[in-house]
Formats: C-alpha cells, structure tokens, sequence
C-alpha cells in the first residue's frame, strides 16, 4: 500500500499543492503567503504566525521584485519550520543545515525552470519585463495595472506559485513521517475504548 500524509499519497499531494498555490495566488494575492498555504494545508501543518509573518517577502521581497520571489520564500519557511535550527542549538552556536540544504534542492528546480530565483529574472523570463509593485512609498497603480493586463496575476504568478509549491512536497515528501508510520493496530476503536472504561469505573 502506498504510504501518504495527511491522507494523500505522493502523487496527489504533488497535484493538490500546486492546485491551491494557483487557487491562493489568482485570487487572493501573495505569493509568499499563497506557496507557504498551499504546502502545509496538504501536509496538515497550517500556521497562522508564519502565514503571517510571510506577507512583506511578496514580489521579490517588499514588492519590490529586486530579490527572491515569494513562491521560493513560503517554501522556504517550510523548510525551516520542520528542519530549521532551534534556540538551543543557536545559543550553543552550532549550525544545522538541514534546511537549507532542502532549499538548494528547490533552488536548482527555479533555476533550471526560469533560471533565477528571483522575482524579476523570472518576471523577465515569463513576461518579457520585470514590475516594480511600490513607487514612493505606495502601490504603482499603473505598473500593476500593466502586469494584470499581461496576465501577472491570472496566470504568470499562479503557476510560478504552484510549481513552487508542488516542488517543495516533492522534496519533503521523503523527509516526513507517514500516516503508516504510525502503528495502530494495538489501539482501540472510540466505542472500544468507552466500553473498557465503562466496565473498569462499573467495577470501581
């Protein structure tokens, strides 16, 4: 039997994760937040705090699209978020790479595809120019007007997003726990369970 997580198997953690990175980023916007909602809602691993603290690294990073794209940072916080260095380690001053090492995975994935992690190398590849969203200290209305009309955010920016995060269950897949890892065979149904107890309190 083939093993999952979260009750999907890898084939279709691969395709739900890319489904809702392209849902999340078409409709919603970000793609930071929308890669890093598309993986850990396929894993089971939903968290609020990171979802959050991900919104600034949109659009090459302030949305400014000078660094890297959003649709490799979520990912990225992933990463960290299962494998990344822990307070105990940091104040010893040890270094664990484990992280890292996942993203360098994910990296060469951008690199072969687009060839560039960064949100305006890919931009340039996907659409022939590069956007800068905020122009002092506001949103441009006309530089985001011109990248919808090219269709940034109807398909450029979903696909990226989606891939992004279809490749990051790719590479985690083989480093976390299975639902099948877990044995259960020893363990008692809900009604099973209520019944012993009934008779051990009956027999107090």
């Amino acid at each position: 039997m083939e093993k999952t997580i979260n009750g999907h198997t890898k084939e279709e953690a691969i395709a739900l994760a890319f489904k809702l990175g392209f849902e999340s980023e078409k409709n919603r916007l970000s793609c930071s937040q929308s890669s890093f909602h598309a993986i850990t809602t396929v894993l089971g691993y939903r968290n609020p705090l990171i979802f959050k603290t991900l919104l600034p690294f949109q659009g090459g990073g302030s949305d400014s699209g000078l660094n890297s794209c959003g649709a490799f940072c979520g990912p990225l916080a992933v990463f960290g978020m299962f494998f990344g260095r822990e307070y105990s380690l940091w104040e010893k001053g040890k270094m664990d790479l484990k992280a890292s090492l996942l993203g360098q995975k994910l990296l060469k994935k951008f690199q072969e595809t687009y060839g560039s992690a960064v949100c305006k190398d890919i931009q340039t590849h996907c659409l022939g120019f590069a956007t800068r969203f905020v122009k002092d200290g506001e949103l441009d209305k006309e530089a985001f007007k011109n990248f919808e009309k090219h269709g940034g955010h109807e398909l450029v920016a979903p696909t990226v997003v989606g891939r992004g995060a279809a490749w990051a269950i790719e590479i985690l897949w083989d480093e976390l726990p299975k639902d099948q890892d877990i044995d259960l065979s020893g363990i008692p149904s809900m009604s099973e369970a209520e019944k012993m107890l009934a008779e051990k309190i009956k027999n107090l």
